[in-house]
């Protein structure tokens, strides 16, 4: 096996002088009929040529490049201002929500004390009303009371004006009696 590696080695080293060989042939041959000054030549006027149209493909991107750029850097000042606009926006939020915040607390400590003066408006209402019926029972019994005065009243009328026809009757009795006793 070896020994076939090493034949196989030593006939591609033998091409490979071989083309060599042949190469610097051709190479010494060229040289001799001046071609390869020509192609040279030839090859300096392509990469010339090519060196130009490069140019001019690199003045053209970069002009590209540049317009680009400029239209990036507006893009890039559009979005700035877009940023310091949001940014704005979002600090005028923080300062409503700041706001809205602070106005929770007052609500719900106006809302605590509303709920403390209604309780207190309720006690007060409740001891109200316990007045009002105590007033309505006091009411109701200066109304009997009154209205038994005025019963009593009008029964001492009545027995006052029985007891004058009374007298009058006794005084005329009484007057009919001295009459008749002096006659």
């Amino acid at each position: 096996m070896a020994e076939a590696v090493y034949t196989e080695l030593s006939r591609l080293e033998a091409e490979r002088s071989s083309r060599q060989a042949e190469m610097e042939e051709i190479r010494s041959e060229l040289l001799d009929r001046r071609d390869i000054q020509r192609c040279w030549d030839e090859k300096f006027s392509e990469e010339r040529t090519r060196g130009f149209e490069v140019e001019k493909l690199y003045l053209s991107a970069r002009a590209d490049l540049e317009q680009e750029l400029n239209v990036q850097e507006k893009y890039d000042t559009e979005t700035l201002k877009e940023k310091a606009a949001m940014d704005c926006q979002r600090q005028l939020l923080l300062n409503l929500k700041e706001e809205v915040d602070e106005m929770i607390v007052k609500l719900a400590s106006e809302r605590a004390v509303y709920v403390e003066e209604k309780c207190q408006l309720q006690n007060m209402l409740g001891e109200l009303l316990t007045k009002q019926e105590g007033l309505l029972d006091t009411k109701s019994i200066l109304e009997a009371e009154k209205e038994a005065l005025r019963i009593l009243r009008s029964w001492v009328e009545d027995e006052a004006r029985k007891s004058q026809a009374r007298a009058k009757v006794l005084e005329e009795v009484g007057r009919r009696w001295r009459w008749n006793s002096h006659a």
